[in-house]
Parts: structure tokens; sequence; C-alpha cells
């Protein structure tokens, strides 16, 4: 291909720049080239990303009807009624939700296991129709554009939409794009648009900044369980991408008092008879977690991580992190052609130069393993490779370890090698899914008693606070409903 001459980009950045569009939700004029038909176009490229990334739609026809019920409610009071969205609740223990151009809005239910009452859901799904109306993602794409014709680079215009490096498992290639990435005005404008709405429908607008202070304690939370400092959060959440979440509690608190209407119906009850049997947490069929242990009933395996570190299930792999930043990833590779040790160098890890290279036998089961040293966005790491079959399914671990710290974590790799292991038929039947059980609260009952009937071994209380958003000292009245998980 010809480079475009000099004159022909300063005519193509000129087009460019005086491209302007109103946004229906402000009726603001930003720059933005691309059209409502071609946001729609993208927005349903992307879903299946979305669905694929976050466990797919929740199975629970009731449940998505509610919460397509609301958020069209929501939609009837913006600028743009008559448009076209399509709401899902994604199968996903993450708490997140997020919107995509062309109307596609997303909620978890690991977001609706932590809302306690309508109107807080209903100040999320209003958050992210005004990332829609306010039509901030083909703002962002609009800027990539012009910033690439400035650049001489313009076949990477569309990079924000096709690949994204280092996203994980918990974020994909779509959500990444669209979800990251809002400037803080651009959250700000979504706060006062979802506010606007959620008043409009007749639910109490204070609840927004409610629910922000609850995603605050969830990150707290997270913390504390990944063994880091919780005054942290705002810097490692996964709301790190927005302002920072203390600086949006207050604002958008100011926004809800702004004319004094604190009123609304909160729907505390009817929220809470509706989410009452919730899938919490693993879903089975993508394997749990349960302290250190991940088992997989249908796949039949189990394997326990060494102490210190922390399991977290995702769509493609489990990975167990420590605090030190060793870490450890299991999945399922391709079928294995030929012995193991030919699969680790020639298939998993081809074009790498492993040393080391060892065929043993963990509980039945031929496999290989291998060392060599990464290059990470964390600096160079100590690589442990091992690969497993059975049968024809191969399950791979990947051992990292900063080299300073590699010696100290030997023990707890090869302990975890030897876990794996095939479960037997109780085993298998044992795994139930853990699900949201609403409860009133009882004469008598406590806070630690209540918190001690939850189905974890760990920061019981902490946990029974969050989901409750019950401040420290704070304790439910007789006659109140309370969420446990059970």
């Amino acid at each position: 291909m010809r480079r475009p001459s000099a004159l022909a980009a300063a005519m193509l950045s000129v087009s460019l720049l005086s491209s302007c569009q109103v946004a229906p939700g402000t009726g603001q004029s930003n720059f933005n080239i691309m059209s409502e038909e071609e946001e729609a176009e993208i927005g349903a490229e992307a879903h299946p990303e979305i669905l694929g990334q976050f466990g797919g739609a929740y199975n629970d026809p009731g449940i998505q009807a509610y919460v397509a019920g609301l958020g069209q409610r929501l939609v009837a009071q913006s600028e743009t009624p008559k448009a076209k969205y399509r709401f899902t609740v994604l199968n996903s223990p993450v708490v997140n939700a997020m919107a995509l151009p062309g109307g596609y809005i997303y909620v978890t239910r690991g977001l609706m296991a932590l809302a306690d009452d309508e109107a807080e859901l209903a100040g999320v799904i209003g958050h992210e129709i005004g990332h829609v109306t306010g039509r901030h993602t083909a703002q962002r794409h609009s800027q990539a554009v012009a910033a690439n014709v400035a650049s001489g680079v313009l076949g990477a215009a569309v990079s924000i939409f096709t690949g994204v490096s280092g996203v994980g498992d918990l974020a994909g290639i779509a959500a990444q794009a669209y979800v990251q990435g809002y400037s803080r005005d651009q959250e700000s404008e979504a706060d006062t648009l979802g506010i606007r709405y959620m008043h409009k429908g007749g639910w109490h607008p204070g609840y927004m900044a409610t629910f922000l202070g609850k995603l605050r304690d969830q990150a707290r939370l997270e913390a504390l369980l990944a063994g880091r400092l919780p005054d942290v959060i705002d810097e490692h959440s996964m709301f790190a991408s927005h302002p920072r979440l203390i600086d949006r509690v207050q604002e958008a608190a100011a926004l809800a008092g702004k004319d004094g209407s604190h009123q609304g119906a909160v729907g505390r009850d009817l929220y809470l008879s509706r989410i009452d049997g919730l899938l919490y947490g693993d879903d089975p069929s993508e394997g749990v977690v349960r302290g250190r242990v991940f088992s997989h009933g249908d796949l039949g395996i189990r394997f326990e991580a060494p102490e210190g570190y922390r399991l977290v299930n995702g769509a493609k792999a489990v990975t167990a992190q420590h605090s030190d930043g060793s870490a450890i990833q299991f999945d399922m590779g391709p079928e294995a052609h030929g012995d193991m040790t030919n699969y680790l160098q020639s298939q998993w890890a081809k074009g790498v130069r492993l040393a080391g290279i060892e065929a043993i036998t963990i509980n039945g089961m031929p496999a290989a393993t291998g060392l060599t040293r990464l290059n990470t966005k964390k600096g160079a790491m100590d690589a442990r490779l091992l690969a497993v079959r059975d049968g024809k399914a191969v399950y791979r671990m990947l051992f990292l370890t900063p080299p300073q710290l590699t010696a100290r974590h030997v023990e707890g790799q090869r302990r975890a090698t030897y876990s794996l292991r095939r479960l037997t038929k109780d085993e298998r039947t044992d795994i139930r899914p853990l699900r949201v059980k609403v409860v009133t609260v009882k004469a008598g009952d406590t806070v630690e008693t209540l918190a001690g009937r939850m189905a974890y071994d760990d920061r019981r209380l902490e946990r029974f606070r969050v989901l409750n958003g019950l401040a420290e000292g704070e304790a439910p009245a007789p006659g109140r409903k309370v969420k446990l998980v059970m």
C-alpha cells in the first residue's frame, strides 16, 4: 500500500476534527465520528465476547426479566426513551457492571448479591445507561482515531476494539475496551445522568451513593482476603480505572441532595425476595473454590493451593495469588501428541527454552515439568511448568515466583503439584453451589451468630457486614431481613 500524501492526511485530520455530534444525554456537542448505527454494530459484535468472558447469561428467566423490566423503566426516563436496549445478568461472581455501545447493559449476579435494594440496583443500571446516552464510548473511539491520524498510524485506530493485551480472565477484550478508560468527567457525567433517571423513575436518588460506598467496602474486603492492606483499594481494586471511589461517593451524595429531594422508593423487601436463592460465588459447572481447594465435578479433579495463596476461579483459568507477588495458574491445554515431555517443550512452551525437563507421575497420571525464566509486567519471574494427562484431558499448572523468593516456594509448589488427583464419587456428589439466603433477624440474634451461619472458614464477620451494608458496630434489629451465604 502506498503512503498517503501529506495533503491527504491533513485533509483527513481536518475532516475528523470537524466531526462533532450532540450527545442526547447531555445536549453537549463532542468530537465523534461514529454513527449510532455503527455503535449498534460494534455492541452486537462485542456481546458474545462479554458473555464468553463472564460466564454467559445467568440461567434464571425470572431474574433476567426483573432486571430487564427495571432497566426499561429507567430508559423510559432518559432522553432517548424509544431506543433499543438489551439488559443481561451475567453468570459471574465478580462484582461488576458495564455498558457497550448500542444499548447493551450488563450486571453480574455478584453485583446483584451485593446490592441491598432496588434503588441501589437502579443507580447502577442508570449509571450504565448514562454512558450510552452520553455516547462516551463513541467519543473515546473517535479520539483514538484522531490521535492515530496525527501520528500517521491509521491502521491502529481500531485496536481499542479488537485487542488488549494482559487482560486476564475476569475482563476480556471487549470488557477492557469498553468498561475501562472512561475519564473522570465521563464517570461523573454518568453518575449525574443515572441519578436523573432514578429520580424521574421514582427511586430514591441517594441510594446511588449508598451503593458506591458498598463497592468501596467490598473492594476493601477483597484486599483483606488477598492479603493486601485495605487502605490501598482505590489503586488496586477492579474499580481503579474509574475515578477514586471515595471521591465518587462524596460527589454522588452531593448530586443526590442538590434539590433537597431525598425522596423516592427503595424497594428493599421486594428486591430481597427476588434474589433469595441467587447463586453465589462459583458456578459448579465451572468448578468451585472452597478455601485453598479447587474441585471440578464434571472433570472429576481437584487440587490444593499452598498456604498463603488465595484461589480465584476465572472463566478460562484458576489463579492463586500470594501477597509476595508469586502466583499459580491452572488451566486445560489441547490434547497431547506424544509423551508429556514432548508436550511440554513442543506444544505448550514451543519456542521457549526449558531447563530441567523431567517426566513424573502424579497420582497415577503421566506428567512432565520444566523450568524457565519469563519477563512479565512485574519483572523477571522464575517459572515452573507442569503438564498432566488424564485420558485425553491435559491439565496445566504454571508456577511464578520472584527469583529471590523461588527457594521459599519450592516445597509449596511440590505439595500443590502432587495434590492434583481424581475425585471420588462421594466427593463429586458433595460439590454443591452456595446461594444467597434471605432470613429474618430474630430476638437474640447478633451479628456474630448470624455471621457464624455463613458458609466460609475465614472472615465471616467481615463478609456478613459487607454483604448487608452494616457499618462497624451496627447490628440489624429484630424483624429486619438480612442476607446469608449458605
